[in-house]
């Protein structure tokens, strides 16, 4: 019997203190991406179908869980909320988009920042009397073509806090954690003059921060790079630069929140980016963990 137990302790069945289950992940992987539909805006079962996963995994560390619904074209849509603190105090703000691009598997975009988000929630469940209430937020309709727009999900969820006064400290926005690459030219960037100081080598996470970044920003990539989880690269730059604001952080950005974006660099490495071959057999399950375990880290620092 100790040996069993052993034994699936060194596969990673169980999650414990500072470590996640690389099984669990990838299980919780499948059952986002490989199911009959896809999770795309016209494919409303589908995509609600995750939602309510969600929902239902949000459920089992902590009560204080609700949808944010809304409607677009008489359809409903709903972000997944679910509070860990208490929640007078200002909130930390971590969030990925469960929608998909057309009739696509996104195992990377986004699958892998939701397991990250349903991670986090799991084992930050306990963190209730720290600075910060922990608000983790899954949102809809990410993708085009509400990409940009006020009916994204992350949007809806910014323009919210606004409207209530909501203290925010700082903004995570999780989107696509689990792709790398250790072969050389496997990293591009906006500019290529950037492989200069970054390398060429895709195997690295990335903090994504813009000019006149705020103290949340600061704090939260510092811890993040000094958890020594996982190597770490610092990027800051303007908005207009393409891909700094492809995501959800975005909305954040434009009701002056703090934020920042956790991504291994989306379509700038990954050149599964928006096809059919974006499947859960790409993901490096193993560096994708470590991710997971510095954002836990990083989070449970600040607070």
């Amino acid at each position: 019997m100790k040996f069993a137990l052993n034994l699936l302790f060194v596969l990673g069945v169980f999650s414990v203190f500072g470590q996640t289950s690389r099984l669990e992940i990838r299980k919780q992987l499948d059952t986002i991406v490989n199911r009959e539909g896809f999770r795309m805006y016209e494919d409303t079962a589908t995509l609600n179908a995750v939602g309510v996963y969600i929902e239902n995994e949000f459920k089992k560390h902590t009560t204080k869980v609700y949808r944010q619904c809304f409607i677009i074209q008489n359809k409903e849509y709903f972000n997944v909320v679910g509070l860990v603190g208490d929640t007078t105090k200002p909130r930390i703000v971590v969030g990925a988009h469960y929608d998909v691009c057309e009739s696509l598997p996104g195992a990377d975009d986004n699958g892998t920042g939701v397991v990250g988000l349903l991670q986090a929630i799991k084992q930050l469940k306990g963190d209730t009397l720290g600075n910060y209430c922990f608000e983790f937020v899954a949102y809809t309709l990410e993708e085009p073509p509400f990409f940009g727009s006020q009916y994204m999900g992350s949007y809806v969820h910014a323009e919210s806090l606004h409207e209530r006064n909501v203290e925010v400290f700082g903004m995570v926005s999780l989107e696509m954690i689990g792709y790398f690459s250790t072969e050389k030219k496997s990293q591009d960037y906006p500019l290529r003059i950037l492989s200069l100081f970054y390398g060429n080598k895709g195997d690295y996470i990335t903090v994504v921060r813009k000019f006149k970044k705020g103290e949340f920003a600061r704090k939260f990539s510092g811890k993040y790079k000094r958890s020594d989880r996982i190597r770490t690269k610092k990027f800051t730059g303007p908005r207009y630069l393409t891909g700094i604001d492809f995501s959800d952080h975005r909305n954040y950005w434009d009701f002056d929140y703090d934020a920042i974006m956790l991504t291994d660099t989306a379509f700038y490495r990954n050149k599964n980016y928006h096809k059919s071959s974006d499947t859960v057999d790409t993901i490096d399950f193993e560096r994708m963990a470590l991710t997971i375990e510095a954002l836990v880290i990083t989070l449970r620092k600040l607070n």
